[in-house]
């Protein structure tokens, strides 16, 4: 029994780990773009206009992204309540049932 609990557990931190990987490896991906276009113009004497309007389209899209990944996140916690709070109604039932199933 022991076993299948830490089964368990490490099949959840794993499936954990590769939706983190998938919700933030785009944004971390545009955001090293962002930060590379915003180094290279640090770096330039004079910047010129047509970078400024990609970094801030570069921003504008971060921002969409993170918008996105916030309502995403919101969600899947909206779910995890509701499916903790009818596991909880359950559990109650069974308890007050009684362990014959009748009451």
């Amino acid at each position: 029994m022991p076993y299948a609990i830490a089964e368990l557990i490490a099949i959840l931190v794993m499936v954990f780990m590769l939706g983190t990987f998938v919700l933030l490896f785009p944004l971390s991906r545009r955001l090293g773009r962002v930060m590379e276009e915003w180094i290279q113009l640090r770096h330039d004497s004079s910047p010129d206009r047509e970078r400024l309007e990609r970094i801030e389209e570069g921003l504008r899209l971060l921002h969409g992204e993170v918008e996105s990944l916030d309502q995403r996140m919101q969600l899947m916690g909206d779910r995890q309540d509701f499916i903790e709070s009818l596991s909880e109604a359950r559990r109650s039932d069974s308890l007050a049932s009684g362990p014959d199933g009748q009451n």
